[in-house]
């Protein structure tokens, strides 16, 4: 039988009333001191909570939740444009979340999505309430020539279930520009990559021999796999996320792919970012 793989959300509950005054601070598993990035920039990461109850005259409903953990950078050298830069690629994702206008600072955020979720209670008598923003970026490896992020976002104001999806990036700490996979593998190689990825996401997904991926329920154009280039590199290898929806049913929930470097030598430029993984034998 397959593993089931259906994505569970799970939410922090925070018992506190909506107050003037943000919670930022270090969280339960949030590391409080500061991450070494490089050897001039580091990274703080910060934890935001709110609860907002529902207005007075829908007390029946369910509260609604915020929930943010992002690394805030910084360099020993004082301003510094590319920690300017990554900061402002965190803000442009954890605003990007919300709808209309947005907005310029972590309490314009709270401020818009408790606003949105007390009208939308007032407005519709069958809303259940039990809106949920979560945001949380990861800094999965870091050193003076890679830095990679993984951001999860999920959002629910009504429906089945919550909006979710993680996206992976590979940035230069020097420049604060993002590499691209073709920067990792050399275009007429990727198709050894792409040989990799298919026998690592058969053993994850437990496809039968033989069996299609038509038949076990996914969506690849053609019936062919194909990867994506949703990826980050990491000490354990190339790492590619599949998002719900992008191959197959929200019920199947996400994949992750672990390509372990020892898999990829000769497909990886070992003149590369990724190269000296490959020279340091992971």
């Amino acid at each position: 039988m397959r593993k089931n793989l259906l994505w569970t959300l799970t939410l922090v509950t925070v018992v506190t009333l909506l107050t003037p005054a943000l919670i930022v601070a270090a969280g339960a598993g949030v590391p409080a001191g500061p991450i070494p990035v490089t050897k001039t920039i580091s990274a703080v990461m910060q934890h935001v909570q709110r609860t907002a109850p529902p207005p007075a005259d829908r007390k029946e409903a369910l509260s609604a939740e915020i929930d943010l953990t992002y690394p805030e950078f910084t360099s020993s050298k004082g301003p510094d444009p590319v920690v300017d830069k990554l900061n402002q690629l965190i803000r442009d994702r954890l605003f990007g979340m919300i709808e209309g206008e947005k907005p310029t600072s972590v309490d314009q955020l709270v401020e818009t999505f408790f606003r949105d979720y007390a009208k939308a209670l007032k407005e519709d008598p069958d809303q259940p309430g039990a809106w949920s923003l979560k945001f949380e970026a990861t800094i999965r490896h870091a050193d003076d020539d890679l830095l990679s992020l993984e951001m999860l976002q999920s959002a629910f104001t009504g429906g089945a279930h919550p909006t979710s999806m993680s996206d992976l990036l590979v940035l230069s700490p020097k420049t604060g520009a993002r590499i691209d996979l073709p920067a990792v593998v050399p275009p007429d190689r990727m198709g050894e990559l792409v040989k990799v990825g298919e026998r690592h996401f058969r053993k994850v997904r437990e496809l039968k021999d033989g069996e299609t991926y038509e038949e076990a329920g996914f969506l690849f154009e053609g019936n062919k796999f194909a990867l994506n280039d949703n990826f980050l590199i990491a000490s354990s290898g190339l790492v590619f996320w599949f998002n719900p929806y992008e191959i197959a049913p929200y019920a199947m929930g996400p994949t992750e792919l672990v390509l372990p470097w020892n898999e990829l030598k000769g497909i990886v430029d070992p003149k590369g970012p990724a190269g000296k993984f490959l020279a340091q034998g992971k």
